[in-house]
């Protein structure tokens, strides 16, 4: 393939990667998926065997619908086969 390619040495190599950044930067990006449930809670305790120092726990709980991707689940979508067993 590398024999195809147009124009050959350095300055052909170069002229293609400007052109691959090119069209990276005109090519629309895909649009974020949509978060329909987003819930937050961070729970802090003191460590009664350390005073001054705090456990804090951060916990990020979303549910996310990506339009770009099907689902292809059969247990899901409804289908007739048997879920696969371990």
């Amino acid at each position: 393939m590398a024999n195809r390619l147009p124009g050959k040495g350095w300055l052909g190599w170069l002229g293609r990667q400007v052109g691959y950044v090119r069209k990276a930067v005109h090519t629309d990006p895909l649009p974020p998926p949509k978060v329909i449930h987003r819930e937050n809670r961070v729970e802090e305790k003191e460590l009664p065997s350390q005073p001054g120092v705090k456990f804090r726990r951060t916990v990020i709980d979303e549910v996310i619908v990506d339009a770009n991707k099907r689902i292809t689940d059969s247990r899901v979508s409804g289908g007739s086969e048997p879920p696969a067993t371990p």
